[in-house]
Parts: structure tokens; C-alpha cells; sequence
């Protein structure tokens, strides 16, 4: 018997980069299923091809019973395409989403002609469609706002009418053109024949596998294995929206190895598990207007599908099935990253907003790991290029420094300083703009191959330093940038030439990511010297409870 998904949805809103949750969930409001973005927006796709070795059923959830509209079971690889149409703009042909100021002389298919008959069963529709078989134009069911009968790909209007014309009645039934429709879609078998039309935006439509006996529910989609059934979207200005539904946890044996290796050890496995079903929950439809809750890449979590499934990670979502962690009876927004550095965050110093579970703690489990310490090179042309692409012309780049740290030793404000001006950028706005593969971290310094030699007043002996820390000198030993163009010094006393400017910007950081949160390799650590997961969640989220 094939297992049915309870549908069971609840919306959040949420607000602060599209990833803090506002509202929080209470444990018994966990949504069972989850819709997962596969294909969207400028991704979207223009054909999909489906697969699987038992056929498909089409149909539609009413509460937790699958409602099966048409049986595909002698269909193991079906095309699913839009029911596109195109304008004539002097010759060019271009597809378009909105018909209604458009001349019919203008528009191309496809149009459709409909048998002027409403079927009231399937059964029904099919029993008369046999009888279609022998005439000029394929006829197929379509299912719009109930079951109906329509035929043929026409070009335009008046080539549809024209067959209307020429045949007359079908089976004592009269015939009518059908116009173009952007939310149709077409079903196809491999050979091209027209399986089904329908609109897809009338309600969710799935398609699932044909599960057999203690086997799992698996369909290919263009040649990656998924779980669950998926669901076909048309919304204005895009191709066809593809979404993945299946129960959380299956889910989440796509989403655990692909944020953390499958085969690291368990317990910090488990330690991802809970706080990747913690985000998952927290940021249910995030992507609602898209008709699905979460996508499948970086903007939410990283998800495979089944092709992506590890042994040892799916073993670590069922040992902590159904786990949570709360504060304050809700459930957390879990953030995690790959490698802190030696020290996690507070919120509020990198998205502003301050959550009371998500505090910066000491992690020397992150030290010695990949990416702990991390150095990044820049020209001054080159710094110029970045901020150019972006939109800040600030002419030479003549000094960058920070301005301002946390106590957890990360950036608060970058301060470069341009031959036309100066720009300061705050928080997590330095990734953005250079790259969040450049810089790694906000838990970095600057320094330059510019440098002197300088005597203090608390110095023994002349110390060599860099151009971009005379500034915190400055507040220390009583030493002044006097003209940074020139880059001369002063002790007071005489000025001193500095040697040359800056060729180099030299970034030298520790950590990779946010630094909100879970450590990823700081709970490999963990678990390889002996600490269970709920020990790993404890350290890296505050005050929180694993329910």
C-alpha cells in the first residue's frame, strides 16, 4: 500500500535576511511534510523528465487521503512541458505571460478545440474519449476545474476554428476553441503523445511513484533521485516550477549530508540533524510565494535528495527523530556554520537582531581545523575593481583598517579610506561585497607591506609596524598618521617617513561563516573526544532545552 502524506502546513512570517524567524513554533505544531524548491525563478525549467520503474499516479491530497485523478502505471518516463503560446512582434516569435491586450492575428497557440461536454467521472471521459481515436487531431483528457476532452495543437485561432468548421460535430457533440493559458501544462509519454493537460495553479497537483510492497517512494527527476512525489508550478514570468513534497524527515536525509560529511561521527551528526530540522521548522515557508517552503540550495539548506543519503547520516536523523531544541517553550532558529575560528558570535553583531540563544562562546574544538586560520591578498587596483563592480567608486584605494571589534574579535566596521572618498562597511557587508569565499570570516585583521620602524616612550628598542595599525598606536604611544598620501609619521616630535605605500592589503582571518551558532568542525571535535550530541547542542546554543 503506498504511503500518503498528511498535508500539514503552517506559514511564517518572517523577517531579517529572509531568515530569522519571528514566530516560533511550539514542538506540537512540527509540520509533519515539507515542500523543498527544486526548480524556481530564473532556475525554472521548461521541460522536466520524470521517471519510475512502477508508473506515476496524478491526483491531489484531501487531508491525509490521495485523491488519484489518472493511473499512469504503464508510463515508467513521462515529459512534462508548459502549454506554451507565442506572439508574432514583426517576425520574431516570443513567448509571452499576458494575453489579454494581444490580437488573436498576433497570437500563437497552442489553441485547443474542446468536445462541449462536462464529464463527471473520469470513467466517464475515458469511456468517450476511446471513441475519438480515428479522427484527423489527437484528442486527451484535460483536467480544468473538472474533466473535459480536447484536441489538437493549433497555431492560432482561426486555424482551430477552421478544423471546427471542416469537421463539424465529434460523436454528435459540438466543438469549441479553447485559448491559450499560461498556467497549463502538458504531460507527455516518451514518444510525444499527450497524456494530460491541466492548470497548474488551480490547486497542488502530485505526481507520485507507484510505491510497491517495503520499497521506498522514489522518482528521478531529469536524472536525480528524489523521494516523495513532486509538484509542477506556472507563475507569471517564469518556466515551470518544480517542488519536491516528503515527510521532514526524508527531507532531512537529503539536507544532513550535505551540510556536514556523512561520514563523520555520529554524534556530531545527530548535533547537525537536530539543528537542521530546527531550521527547517523555523523557516517554513520562506519561499511561500513560490508556492513551496524551503529551496534546495544555499539560501536555505543545502538538499541531494536520495542520491545524496548516506547510511551513517540517515542513521543519525532517525536517532533523533522528531528532537528539537527550544527556548522558552518555541523552537530555535539553529544556525550553524562550518568552522568558528576559535570563538562563535552574538547575533546582533552580525544581522543587528539579538537572540538571546544565539551567544558567542570560546570553541578552541575549531582550532587546527580546516579553514581555522585563512589569509587573503589584495592589490589596491584590485580592492578598486571589487568595489567598482559594486557600485562604490572611491577612486585610490589609500588605506583599509578596521574600525571597530567585537568582543568575540570580529569586524564590526572596515574602514577603506579613497583618493574621492571614504567608505565604511559594516558587519557582514564586507563578504558581500568581496565574496564569501574570499573573506571567510569577520574575524580577521589588516595588515600591508607598507611598514616603519618607530621608538615609543614604552618601547625598549624600534619595533617594525604596519601602516594600517598606526592608528591604535596612535592611541597608545602618542604616534599620528600627519599626511597618509605622503605616509609620514610623528612621535611628537619629528616627523618620519614611512617606507612607501601599501602594494598589498594583506586580510589574515580565522574561521569560515557566520560564526552564529553550531561549529561544524568544532562538533567533529567534539564527538571524536568523547561528547554526545546533546552536549554539542548545549555548548554552541545558550540556555536552550532538546525536546
Amino acid at each position: 500500500m503506498k504511503k500518503k502524506i498528511f498535508i500539514a502546513h503552517i506559514v511564517l512570517f518572517f523577517f531579517l535576511m529572509s531568515c530569522i524567524s519571528v514566530w516560533g513554533f511550539s514542538k506540537q505544531d512540527i509540520p509533519y511534510a515539507i515542500k523543498v524548491g527544486l526548480r524556481y525563478g530564473e532556475n525554472a525549467a521548461s521541460v522536466v523528465n520524470l521517471h519510475s520503474n512502477t508508473g506515476f499516479e496524478f491526483g491531489f491530497y484531501d487531508d491525509n487521503y490521495f485523491n488519484t485523478l489518472l493511473n499512469l502505471a504503464d508510463k515508467e518516463n513521462i515529459v512534462v512541458r508548459k502549454d506554451s503560446y507565442y506572439v508574432d512582434y514583426n517576425g520574431a516569435y516570443m513567448e509571452v505571460n499576458d494575453i489579454s491586450s494581444i490580437s488573436f492575428s498576433k497570437l500563437y497557440g497552442p489553441f485547443h478545440v474542446e468536445i462541449d461536454e462536462y464529464f463527471s467521472s473520469r470513467e466517464e471521459m475515458e469511456e468517450f474519449l476511446v471513441a475519438l481515436k480515428d479522427y484527423d487531431i489527437e484528442f486527451y483528457p484535460v483536467y480544468e476545474n473538472g474533466w473535459r476532452i480536447w484536441g489538437g495543437l493549433f497555431t492560432s485561432k482561426y486555424e482551430a476554428e477552421d478544423f471546427i468548421n471542416s469537421c463539424g460535430q465529434v460523436n454528435n457533440k459540438n466543438l469549441k476553441v479553447v485559448n491559450p493559458n499560461n498556467k497549463r501544462i502538458q504531460v507527455l509519454d516518451k514518444r510525444g503523445n499527450i497524456l494530460l493537460i491541466y492548470n497548474s495553479l488551480e490547486r497542488d497537483f502530485y505526481f507520485t511513484p507507484i510505491v510497491e510492497k517495503d520499497s521506498d517512494q522514489i522518482i528521478n527527476i531529469d536524472g536525480k533521485n528524489y523521494r516523495g512525489d513532486v509538484i509542477f508550478k506556472r507563475y507569471l514570468n517564469s518556466d515551470i516550477t518544480v517542488i519536491n513534497y516528503l515527510t521532514l524527515q526524508e527531507y532531512l536525509y537529503g539536507v544532513v549530508p550535505k551540510e556536514m560529511s556523512g561520514d563523520w561521527p555520529l554524534e556530531a551528526l545527530k548535533a547537525q540533524a537536530v539543528a537542521a530540522r530546527n531550521y527547517a521548522v523555523a523557516n517554513m515557508g520562506k519561499h511561500s510565494n513560490y508556492g513551496f517552503d524551503l529551496c534546495s540550495g544555499i539560501d536555505c539548506q543545502v538538499y541531494g535528495g536520495y542520491d545524496a543519503e548516506k547510511p551513517r547520516s540517515n542513521m543519525a536523523v532517525d536517532e533523533t527523530d522528531g528532537k528539537v531544541l527550544t527556548y522558552d517553550g518555541k523552537v530555535i532558529n539553529a544556525f550553524f556554520h562550518s568552522n568558528s575560528g576559535g570563538h562563535t558570535e552574538d547575533s546582533e553583531n552580525v544581522w543587528s537582531l539579538y537572540i538571546p540563544y544565539i551567544r558567542g562562546v570560546e570553541d578552541e574544538f575549531s582550532l587546527d581545523a580546516p579553514n581555522s586560520k585563512w589569509i587573503q591578498v589584495y592589490s589596491p587596483d584590485e580592492i578598486s575593481d571589487v568595489l567598482n563592480s559594486k557600485g562604490f567608486n572611491i577612486g585610490q584605494v589609500c588605506s583599509i583598517y578596521p574600525e571597530e571589534y567585537s568582543k568575540n574579535g570580529r569586524v564590526l566596521s572596515l574602514k577603506i579610506k579613497g583618493s574621492l572618498s571614504d567608505l565604511t562597511l559594516k558587519k557582514e557587508e564586507t563578504r558581500k561585497i568581496f565574496g564569501y569565499s574570499k573573506i571567510k570570516s569577520m574575524n580577521f585583521t589588516v595588515e600591508t607591506d607598507a611598514s616603519f620602524y618607530i621608538k615609543s616612550s614604552i618601547e625598549k628598542e624600534a619595533v617594525r609596524k604596519s601602516l594600517n595599525n598606526v592608528h591604535i598606536l596612535g592611541k597608545e604611544n602618542f604616534v599620528k598618521i600627519v599626511d597618509s598620501g605622503n605616509y609620514f609619521v610623528s612621535n611628537g616630535e619629528k616627523n618620519v617617513k614611512i617606507n612607501g605605500k601599501p602594494s598589498k592589503y594583506i586580510f589574515k582571518g580565522r574561521g569560515w561563516g557566520h560564526g552564529l551558532g553550531m561549529s561544524q568542525w568544532g562538533a567533529k571535535k567534539m564527538a571524536e573526544i568523547g561528547y554526545t550530541y546533546e552536549e554539542i547542542l548545549r555548548h554552541y546554543y545558550t540556555g536552550t532545552k532538546l525536546e
